[in-house]
């Protein structure tokens, strides 16, 4: 099979196309000028040259394809909305269409357990209803997904949605590498009690998922949730990678509601200062590390066989062996 994955030089892309080159798929990825994609295309992965929101060259990129795995998107909870729009809604847009003019067999979209919301206070499945936040990645992502179920809906989009959850391991450098770091340096703090729930999953695991979803017809116009149903807590996270680092777990806390009224305030001075870089904290990262966020994952093992194969001891090994491997050559 041929497969178009864009986003390829980011951390989803980047595994979801390894996992297709040892699949034995014939991959083509969609890459902006000048990012280098070279550790790909020696693997044997063909590079195209493009933007999501240029027509001609998203149109040359899907020519010949079966499939489309989309992991590109404007990601982070910081910037003005219309960059937002511009790539997860209007880019999502021009994609998809492009591709069904060139007869791709299916599209695999990769969207965010963030439609829920990011402190859903409990646990939810895919019949849960998308409100996002109020960071414009989410609510760009919902906006996505409402413009995807117009286009099946109404034009017959070969589109299958996928929501991954918080996903970790090599090669993370927002927020895996980052906690890493903090950790050394005896700066974690835990958020609240720590006793709150996440939606972790492995790198690799979400990149199978995706496979996964490619394979299956029955998933076509289908949403999945794609997340490791391991009951893993903030405190359990956080303490696996002091584990593998070999440092004390972090033990001072502060309160919940306290980090998102400090959150709210570093984002409004971000907002009157104009500041191009996200602020220190906030509300959006908080609340995904310290809500309460539990998913159901039983479509996904019923329909698509999806199982998790990595659990958090393995994944934070892995993970930590990368930023252990990378830390000397690069800053996280």
């Amino acid at each position: 099979m041929k497969v178009l994955v864009t986003g390829a030089a980011g951390l989803l892309g980047g595994h979801v196309s390894e996992l297709a080159l040892e699949r034995g798929d014939a991959v083509r990825v969609l890459v902006r000028p000048g990012v280098d994609i070279s550790w790909l295309a020696k693997d044997g992965a063909e590079v195209c040259r493009g933007d999501l929101t240029d027509c001609p060259s998203v149109a040359a990129a899907v020519e010949g394809v079966d499939c489309v795995l989309h992991c590109a998107a404007r990601t982070g909870p910081w910037g003005p909305e219309a960059e937002y729009e511009l790539v997860n809604v209007h880019g999502l847009k021009i994609l998809v269409e492009a591709a069904m003019v060139a007869g791709v067999r299916c599209i695999v979209h990769v969207s965010s357990i963030t439609v829920h919301g990011v402190d859903i206070d409990g646990t939810v499945d895919e019949t849960a209803p998308m409100r996002g936040g109020s960071d414009p990645y989410s609510r760009s992502k919902v906006a996505g997904e409402h413009l995807l179920q117009q286009l099946i809906r109404y034009k017959g989009a070969p589109v299958t949605i996928v929501r991954p959850g918080l996903i970790y391991g090599p090669r993370d450098t927002s927020s895996f590498g980052r906690f890493a770091r903090l950790m050394e340096q005896g700066k974690m703090l835990l958020i609240g009690s720590g006793n709150n729930h996440l939606p972790l999953i492995y790198v690799r695991d979400v990149a199978q998922g995706i496979l996964l979803a490619s394979e299956t017809d029955q998933a076509l116009g289908r949403a999945y949730l794609l997340v490791n149903d391991e009951p893993v807590t903030q405190r359990d996270y956080f303490s696996a990678i002091a584990r593998e680092l070999a440092v004390a777990p972090p033990r001072r806390h502060i309160p919940y509601r306290l980090a998102l009224a400090l959150g709210a305030t570093a984002e409004t001075v971000g907002h009157l200062t104009r500041m191009k870089h996200p602020p220190p904290v906030m509300r959006f990262g908080l609340k995904q590390i310290a809500g309460e966020n539990r998913f159901v994952i039983s479509r996904a093992r019923c329909e698509l066989g999806f199982v998790p194969q990595v659990s958090l001891a393995e994944g934070v090994r892995k993970g930590i062996a990368w930023y252990r491997a990378t830390r000397h050559v690069a800053s996280l």
